[in-house]
């Protein structure tokens, strides 16, 4: 066959002349497959009636040999050989030792490989794939489809049993095979690429994962069709059950064949995406965006899906591991964690010398608890030393700032400690939090001002969200929403004392009042069930990671406080503080 032919592989019939047999013989069905071919022996079958797993009859080398009859109507070894030369040396790329037609049989020689995604997934008995290993399968693909390119090779056929993994040592390596309906994209004589058409062609490819130009549209295939087979695919092992047109089976009639080929042309991006993570969206997306002779960006978009791993906390992503390794998750320590859980074990002889030195530990006599003769002098000289402390803070009498203060005359020295100023209590801590907020400009600040907001919640054994809290939330979610919508507070925050109002809460109380939404803290006719809130919040915690938008993540922010503000005491639970996080997480992310 020559070049010319491999530029236009989807004309596979041939003149009887080059074929070297009748019309008669064409039709007569193929012999049974012998025992040897061409000093291979046949061990086992594979694949059922194609694919052998066979032994060299000389030098006992085991590979796998595709055998197909040499009059079948679609050839495809006698275009797959051709291919073998261009891509030999590639990672991921099977090698062909031999070649040749025995008989009525048309043979390959090739690498023994293991077994294809598909029956991986399926052995699996779960309806979508683990996103770590669709992630390292996207990263081999994609590294697999750029070589071949560069080759000057098209795949044309990317589908889950024409991607296997191999045999240990490489069994973490993915490798593509089947060529039969590769095709050279470049001209062998002119070194360009070849050109489009407008022309309506036969569809050549796969049911499932051909791209919409070429299985819907008839277009000719070029680079950005692997890339968009490879999407589809990506996506179809993220989907409980798959993408929907794979459901019903290979079409057996016209009729079903156009109703698969209207809902793949109908599904868009948005659509196949919703619920995953952003990436799978945006490559599929940019492979329909991309032109006929456009080269893709693949490293780009390899470096995009090792992030995406990465961020999901998985390491290594670059090697295919199956079984999928049980993934890692860290602890979240939080002040609601009990010491215990967050202090390492001790190891066992250490404990056993504490415990034993504990059992030596001699005390010597000790005070009775229980006499009480010295109590009463203890008072006087407690009340002694109240009243030589009151008169060296009446020195400090007369400076107006009104701070509140700790005097403490505990030193050796009998000197006046250092006055330190008392941490403010949460109520005015929430509500300067709430005027950063109302001036945040960025995702990261208001990130900064979530994480501290969850702090400041869980600086005592209070965990009641009171009108301070809703407060922050409202402004955090009008800016979330819609930063242009929320009215700026021109009162600046004078604090005195705790027991004085404050300007933030009068510029709240103001701003509610001329606001175009309710405030999250309002009065409800009936108090919700525990079990109501207990599952709301947990499905909050679920899906803060997976919001793409501000907008997203302020629906969040007020399922979170209107479920709050109808439960019972309107505390926040560990899902509570858990989400919180998340949040201040993701708009990190978000950036």
């Amino acid at each position: 066959m020559t070049d010319s032919h491999l530029s236009n592989s989807e004309d596979y019939s041939e003149d009887s002349s080059e074929s070297g047999s009748s019309e008669a013989s064409e039709d007569a069905p193929p012999p049974p497959i012998p025992v040897i071919i061409a000093n291979w022996y046949l061990n086992e079958n594979l694949v059922i009636g194609s694919i052998f797993k066979a032994t060299h009859l000389h030098t006992r080398q085991v590979v796998a040999l595709k055998v197909q009859y040499v009059n079948h109507e679609c050839p495809t070894n006698r275009y797959e050989r051709h291919f073998y030369p261009l891509l030999q040396g590639g990672i991921g790329m099977p090698r062909l030792f031999a070649s040749g037609v025995e008989g009525a049989w048309d043979y390959l020689a090739i690498d023994l490989l293991g077994p294809s995604l598909d029956n991986l997934y399926r052995k699996s008995g779960k309806e979508t794939m683990d996103l770590r290993s669709v992630c390292s399968i996207a990263i081999q693909v994609i590294g697999r489809l750029q070589f071949m390119h560069h080759r000057g090779v098209l795949h044309r056929d990317i589908q889950l049993g024409n991607c296997v993994i191999g045999l240990p040592p490489n069994d973490k390596v993915i490798y593509m095979i089947d060529f039969g309906f590769s095709k050279r994209y470049i001209d062998p004589y002119t070194n360009r690429h070849i050109p489009d058409s407008k022309v309506k062609r036969d569809f050549i490819g796969n049911y499932w994962f051909s791209s919409v130009n070429v299985h819907c549209r008839g277009k000719v295939p070029s680079r950005r069709d692997d890339l968009e087979a490879a999407a589809l695919m990506f996506i179809h092992l993220l989907t409980p059950r798959g993408l929907s047109w794979t459901r019903n089976g290979v079409p057996k009639t016209t009729e079903a064949h156009d109703r698969l080929k209207a809902e793949k042309r109908k599904a868009t991006p948005e659509m196949l995406c919703r619920g995953l993570p952003s990436e799978f969206e945006e490559f599929l997306a940019y492979t329909r965006r991309l032109q006929f002779k456009e080269c893709p960006d693949y490293a780009h978009w390899i470096e995009r899906f090792r992030n995406l791993a990465k961020e999901e906390g998985y390491q290594d992503v670059d090697k295919f591991i199956w079984p999928p390794p049980v993934p890692v998750v860290p602890t979240v320590k939080s002040m609601n964690t009990p010491l215990r859980a967050r202090t390492p074990a001790l190891p066992r002889d250490e404990m056993e010398g504490i415990l034993n030195g504990l059992g030596k530990l001699n005390l010597g006599t000790q005070a009775v608890l229980g006499d009480r003769t010295n109590v009463q002098a203890a008072i006087e000289k407690a009340k002694e030393d109240a009243k030589i402390d009151s008169t060296r803070l009446d020195g400090k009498a007369g400076t107006g700032k009104g701070e509140v203060i700790i005097i403490s005359s505990d030193s050796e020295s009998g000197a006046i400690a250092p006055l330190r100023r008392q941490a403010a209590p949460k109520a005015i801590r929430l509500n300067r939090l709430a005027g950063q907020a109302s001036s945040a400009t960025d995702n990261a600040t208001l990130a900064r001002l979530v994480k501290e907001f969850t702090d400041v919640l869980q600086m005592n054994s209070s965990r009641t969200l009171t009108k301070e809290a809703f407060y922050f939330l409202d402004v955090l979610y009008k800016q979330l929403d819609d930063p242009s919508v929320f009215v700026r507070t021109t009162r600046r925050y004078a604090i005195s004392s705790p027991g004085q109002t404050s300007w933030a809460l009068q510029a709240y109380v103001s701003w509610n009042r001329t606001s175009r939404q309710h405030s999250f803290n309002e009065q409800v006719p009936e108090k919700e069930p525990a079990r109501v809130k207990l599952g709301v919040v947990a499905r909050l915690r679920q899906e803060v990671g997976k919001c793409q938008s501000n907008k997203a993540l302020a629906a969040l922010v007020s399922d979170f406080a209107k479920v709050t503000n109808k439960s019972t005491g309107r505390t926040v639970t560990k899902d509570g503080f858990a989400f919180l996080e998340g949040l201040s997480e993701r708009l990190k992310v978000l950036q």
